[in-house]
């Protein structure tokens, strides 16, 4: 049944875009999407207030600053990593603390909170936490697409459907969306995240 649904969800929304990799193996500039990330990734303005907490967490997830590679809208589901790791164990603190100051932008600046992103990632206690703490912080001081994303993890970590469609799984060696909640309207809440079309996505992961 799983794979009957999914194999629907593909002829719906990516089997013409895959047909085209060459469309999609990189974002186009003109995009409506990309033209919002491009601005809204931005740290020219460098002004945020803890550099030795943004170095860290960069180092731990590295990631490179100052500017933020944009969010292309999926990611494998794959198995969390158990490896012992001091900044998660650091931001798991951090998130159980009442009062503690969450890594926003104003913090460690937009690098510093893709890194939180991207660390959230080796622990299922961390990803749900930091979803918490990134919607509670307000969009200006976290990563739209990024919360989008992560969003979409914990919901299939918690048995439950997706809403953006970013999380893409290996079937019949194409990559297509995870079942998702109210299929028909999942590109209006990517647009609303700042994410490309789902299709656009689709295509963009099977042509690497």
């Amino acid at each position: 049944m799983m794979r009957r649904a999914v194999a629907l969800l593909i002829a719906g929304v990516s089997v013409a875009g895959a047909q085209k990799r060459s469309a999609c193996a990189t974002p186009n500039p003109s995009a409506a999407w990309v033209l919002v990330q491009r601005t809204t990734l931005s740290e020219e303005d460098g002004a945020w207030k803890n550099d030795s907490l943004r170095r860290v967490l960069l180092t731990a997830a590295k990631v490179k600053g100052p500017n933020v590679p944009f969010q292309l809208g999926w990611e494998l589901q794959t198995p969390v990593d158990t490896t012992p790791d001091a900044t998660v164990d650091y931001l798991k603190g951090l998130a159980a603390t009442r009062g503690s100051t969450w890594p926003t932008r104003s913090l460690v600046g937009l690098a510093g909170v893709r890194a939180v992103f991207v660390l959230a990632h080796r622990d299922t206690t961390l990803a749900r936490a930091a979803l918490h703490r990134m919607m509670e912080s307000g969009l200006d001081e976290a990563i739209k697409p990024d919360v989008a994303v992560l969003e979409d993890r914990v919901r299939l970590m918690s048995g439950r459907k997706q809403l953006y469609g970013t999380q893409l799984v290996s079937i019949d060696g194409r990559l297509a969306p995870a079942a998702i909640e109210d299929s028909a309207h999942v590109d209006l809440r990517r647009e609303g995240a700042n994410l490309p079309p789902l299709a656009w996505s689709v295509c963009n992961a099977n042509s690497r």
